[in-house]
C-alpha cells in the first residue's frame, strides 16, 4: 500500500490482488477517485471504513483519507477565524520515530480528492472516525493502528477547533485509551485475550488460521518473538494518547488533568519495559503533556515548573534513564524531550538547578554518541540551551558529570564506552584549558584515568582508540597527576603504535607526542630509543609474493562451515569477554601483528616528533643532526618490496611527508630532506606493481611538496624522466573535479572535530566538536 497521498492511496487500493469486494471497497474508491460531491464522499468514507472485509486496507485507506479531509477543514477553519482556540504549538507527534520527514506528494491537491465540508458534514466525519477508533483500537494490523492514532488526533482538533464539540465522544476514547494501556501493561506480551470475550479484537477468518495463533501474532511471528517486533497495541495506544493531548493542547489537561495511573503507566513504558518500540512512544507522550501544561493556566504550568511538580519529576526520572537507553531510537526520543523540557522551562523563566545534576551529564556524553542524529540533534541542543554557560555548568557539577563517566566507560554497550572515552577527552581540553576551572578537575584525576586505564583493555579496538588520545590529552592538561601512571600508559601507548589497525597507530603516536610535550626531555630521549628500535622492523617481515598473499585472504576453508555475524545481530552482544565487556571485535578471530606495522606506526611517530619538535623555539627542538639521520633510516626501510604490504608503508608515508616538510620550513627542507625521499617517490610513481592508493598518495605528496618548494626550484631538482613523471601527476590530479572549498565542506561527522590535530586537515575521528563557549 502507498500512502503517500491520497491519489496514490486509492490507486494502490484498487491493485490489491486479489481484488477486493466490488460492492463495499472498489465501486466506493472510484467514487472518491472522480472528485465526488461532499455527500458522496462521507458515504464512501463510511462504506470504506465499515467495510466487513477480512482485509485491513479498505479499513486503512478509509481511514487515511477521511484523516487528511478533517486536517483539511481544521486548517480552513484557523485560516478564517482570528484566532484559533488551539494555537498549533506543539509539533506533530512522530508515529515512526524522531524526526521523520513527510512523505506527502506537494505536487498533488488534496482539494482533487478532499471536498469542502461544512459543519454539520465534518461532525457526521468525526463521529464515525470515533466509532472505528473505539472498535479498531487494538486491531491486529500494526499500520490501522497507527492510522487510528492520527485520525483520532485530526478528529478531537476539530472538535476543539468547534467549540468543543462531541465532549462526550473524547471522554469515551479517553476512558477506552487508558483502559486498553492499563490491560496490556497488566497482561504483557504472553497473555492471549480470548477473541471470543474481547469486542474490540479484530479476528478475521481468512480461512488460514490453525485455531492455535493467537490474534496479536502474526503466522510468521508465531514461537519467534524477540524484543524487537510490535508489542500488540501498546505502542501505537501510546501513539493515539500522545495524538490527542497533541490535538486538545491545555484542554487536555483541564478536562483530564495528569491522571497519576496514567503516568506511572507512562513512565513503567519509558523506562522498564523490554521493548523500545513502547519505549520512546511513551517517551513522545511526556512531549505532548509538556507542550500542553506550558500553554495552560499558571496551575497547569506549576505541573512542569515547581520542583516537586508531577510532570517535572516524571521527566528526570525519564530522561534520566531514556538519554543513556542501549538502543538509539530511545536516546533519539529523550534527546528530543529533554530539549523540549529546558526550553519550556527558559521560555517560563523556571529555574533548572535540580535537573542539572541528572541530565548534564548524560547531555555531554550524547553529543559523542556514534549514532549521528543523536549527536548532532544533542549537539545543537546544547548550542540552543546553555549557550555561553556550558563551561561553567559543567564545573559546577563535575563531580556528578565525573562519576557518570567513569560509569558509562564501563558500560555493556561498546559505542556507549567509545562516547565516554570522548568525553573525558574533552574534559582535558576544555577545563585544562580554562584558568579558572583548571583545578576543579584536579580530585577527580585518579578516577578519570583509572577508568581510561580499564578501557585500554578493551575488546573492541575503537573504545581502546578513543582510550588511547584521551589519556594523551590528560597527560597534557595534568602531567603531575598522571606522573604515577606513566609507566602503565607507556606500555599501552607502545602496544597501540604497532596494532593492527592503522588509525589505532596513528592515534597511538598522536597521544605520545601529547605526553611528549608534557614531559619533555627525558620523555624525548625515550621515544627515540622506541624509533630506533621499531623503525626496521619491515626488514625482518616474511616474504610473501602477492600471488601468495592472494591465495591466504581468499583461503575457502579458513570462511567455511563458520559462525556468521552481522554488525546489527544480537548474537555477538550475547558473549562477554576481556575486562568483562563487549564490542564489535568480541570474538576469536585476533591476527598477529605484522613486524610490517611498527615500522608503519613509526612514521606517524616520526611525523610528531618533526611537527612537535622541528622548531628552535619547541620545549624539546630536535636538531638537523638528529633528524637527518632518521628520516634516512626512514626513506631507507620504506624502499622494501618483499611483501604486499610494503605498499601500504609507502602509502603511510607519502601521506605524512608534506606535513613534515611544511614543518620543517621550506628552507630547511629543500636543503637537507627533499633529495633523501626524491628517488623514491618518483620510484614509487613509475612503478606499474604499485597499488593504487600508493601511487595516489605519492601523486598528492609530489604535489604538495612542489607547491611547497616551488614547482618550478622542484622541477629544477628532478632528472629528465622524472620531470615528465611529474608533469603527467599534475596533469592527471588537475583533471580531477575540485570538492567545495574549505568551510563548505559537508561531513556526515557534524561541526569540526573538537580534538583537531596541528596538522592542517587532520580532524579527530569521530568527535563531535564545539566552540568554546558552547560547550563544556
Amino acid at each position: 500500500m502507498d500512502f503517500s497521498s491520497i491519489p496514490r492511496a486509492l490507486e494502490s487500493l484498487q491493485r490489491r490482488q486479489p481484488p477486493l469486494d466490488e460492492e463495499t471497497v472498489l465501486r466506493p474508491t472510484r467514487a472518491l477517485v472522480a472528485n465526488p460531491s461532499a455527500d458522496v464522499f462521507l458515504s464512501s468514507i463510511t462504506s470504506l471504513v465499515s467495510s466487513t472485509s477480512s482485509r485491513w486496507e479498505p479499513l486503512a485507506v478509509g481511514l487515511y483519507v477521511a484523516t487528511e479531509a478533517l486536517t483539511q477543514h481544521g486548517k480552513a477553519l484557523a485560516a478564517s477565524s482570528s484566532s484559533s482556540s488551539t494555537p498549533d504549538a506543539a509539533p506533530s507527534v512522530y508515529l515512526e520515530g524522531p524526526r521523520v520527514p513527510s512523505t506527502r506528494d506537494e505536487g498533488t491537491p488534496l482539494e482533487s480528492v478532499v471536498p469542502v465540508l461544512d459543519t454539520n458534514q465534518a461532525l457526521v466525519l468525526c463521529q464515525t472516525l470515533h466509532d472505528v477508533a473505539l472498535r479498531h483500537l487494538e486491531h491486529d494490523e500494526p499500520r490501522v493502528r497507527t492510522l487510528v492514532a492520527k485520525a483520532v488526533g485530526a478528529y478531537a482538533k476539530l472538535t476543539v477547533e468547534l467549540d468543543d464539540a462531541l465532549p462526550h465522544n473524547r471522554q469515551a476514547l479517553h476512558d477506552r485509551l487508558v483502559q486498553s494501556i492499563r490491560t496490556h501493561i497488566q497482561q504483557g506480551r504472553d497473555e492471549q485475550p480470548d477473541p471470543q470475550n474481547d469486542p474490540h479484537t479484530n479476528t478475521p477468518d481468512d480461512g488460514d488460521d490453525d485455531g492455535d495463533r493467537s490474534p496479536k501474532y502474526s503466522k510468521s511471528s508465531t514461537g519467534a518473538l524477540d524484543d524487537t517486533t510490535g508489542w500488540r497495541a501498546l505502542e501505537t495506544n501510546w501513539q493515539c494518547l500522545a495524538s490527542l493531548i497533541r490535538a486538545l493542547g491545555p484542554a487536555y489537561v483541564v478536562h483530564f488533568g495528569v491522571p497519576q495511573t496514567v503516568l506511572d503507566d507512562c513512565q513503567y513504558s519509558c523506562i522498564e519495559h523490554v521493548n523500545r518500540h513502547v519505549r520512546a512512544a511513551g517517551i513522545s507522550v511526556l512531549e505532548q503533556w509538556l507542550y500542553a501544561a506550558a500553554a495552560g493556566s499558571p496551575v497547569q504550568q506549576a505541573l512542569l515548573t515547581e520542583s516537586d511538580g508531577v510532570l517535572r519529576k516524571t521527566c528526570r526520572v525519564v530522561l534520566k534513564h531514556g538519554l543513556a537507553d542501549n538502543w538509539s531510537q530511545v536516546r533519539m526520543a529523550a534527546s528530543v524531550l529533554c530539549r523540549v523540557l529546558f526550553t519550556t522551562l527558559q521560555a517560563l523563566q523556571a529555574p533548572a538547578d535540580d535537573l542539572y545534576p541528572v541530565l548534564l551529564p548524560r547531555m555531554c556524553l550524547n553529543r559523542f554518541y556514534l549514532a549521528q542524529g543523536v549527536k548532532l540533534y544533542s549537539h545543537e541542543t546544547w548550542k540552543l540551551v546553555f549557550v555561553d554557560s556550558g563551561v561553567s555548568l559543567v564545573a559546577a557539577n563535575l563531580p556528578a558529570v565525573c562519576r557518570y563517566y567513569v560509569q558509562m566507560c564501563d558500560a555493556d554497550n561498546h559505542v556507549v564506552r567509545e562516547a565516554a572515552c570522548q568525553a573525558v577527552a574533552e574534559l582535558a581540553i576544555r577545563l585544562g584549558s580554562d584558568p579558572n576551572h583548571h583545578d576543579e578537575l584536579l580530585p577527580h584525576m585518579d578516577l578519570l584515568l583509572q577508568a581510561l586505564l580499564m578501557c585500554f583493555h578493551d575488546e573492541s579496538w575503537p573504545v581502546r582508540d578513543e582510550a588511547c588520545l584521551a589519556c594523551g590529552l590528560l597527560c597534557k592538561a595534568y602531567p603531575e597527576s598522571c606522573r604515577p601512571e606513566l609507566g602503565k600508559l607507556w606500555e599501552r601507548w607502545t602496544g597501540q603504535l604497532t596494532d593492527q589497525i592503522w588509525s589505532v597507530r596513528e592515534d597511538a603516536a598522536v597521544a605520545l607526542g601529547d605526553a611528549l610535550e608534557a614531559y619533555g626531555a627525558d620523555f624525548l630521549q625515550e621515544l627515540l630509543a622506541l624509533v630506533d628500535k621499531l623503525l626496521p622492523s619491515a626488514r625482518s617481515q616474511s616474504a610473501m609474493t602477492p600471488t601468495e598473499y592472494k591465495a591466504r585472504q581468499n583461503d575457502a576453508a579458513a570462511h567455511t562451515d563458520s559462525q556468521l555475524y552481522s554488525c546489527g545481530s544480537l548474537a555477538p552482544k550475547l558473549r562477554k569477554g576481556g575486562a568483562g565487556r563487549i564490542g564489535c571485535s568480541s570474538c576469536d578471530v585476533n591476527r598477529e601483528k605484522s613486524p610490517w606495522e611498527a615500522t608503519d606506526g613509526c612514521v606517524y611517530l616520526i611525523r610528531e616528533l618533526v611537527v612537535r619538535c622541528a622548531s628552535p623555539e619547541s620545549p624539546t627542538p630536535l636538531a638537523d643532526e638528529i633528524l637527518l639521520p632518521m628520516l634516512r633510516e626512514l626513506a631507507d626501510v620504506c624502499r622494501v618490496q618483499h611483501f604486499p604490504q610494503s605498499d601500504d608503508l609507502r602509502t603511510t608515508l607519502w601521506r605524512n611527508l608534506p606535513g613534515m616538510a611544511e614543518a620543517l620550513g621550506k628552507q630547511r627542507f629543500k636543503r637537507l630532506y627533499l633529495d633523501v625521499f626524491q628517488n623514491l617517490l618518483f620510484s614509487s610513481l613509475d612503478a606499474r606493481s604499485s597499488s593504487q592508493l600508493s601511487q595516489h598518495a605519492a601523486g598528492q605528496c609530489a604535489e604538495e611538496l612542489a607547491d611547497l618548494v616551488g614547482r618550478t626550484i622542484f622541477r629544477a631538482r628532478l632528472e629528465d624522466d622524472q620531470r615528465d613523471t611529474l608533469d603527467r601527476v599534475l596533469r592527471e590530479r588537475a583533471a580531477i573535479p575540485a570538492g567545495p572549498a574549505d568551510g563548505a565542506v559537508f561531513s556526515p561527522f557534524g561541526p569540526p572535530g573538537l580534538l583537531d590535530h596541528i596538522h592542517k586537515g587532520t580532524v579527530h575521528p569521530g568527535v563531535a566538536g564545539m566552540t568554546r563557549g558552547t560547550a563544556p
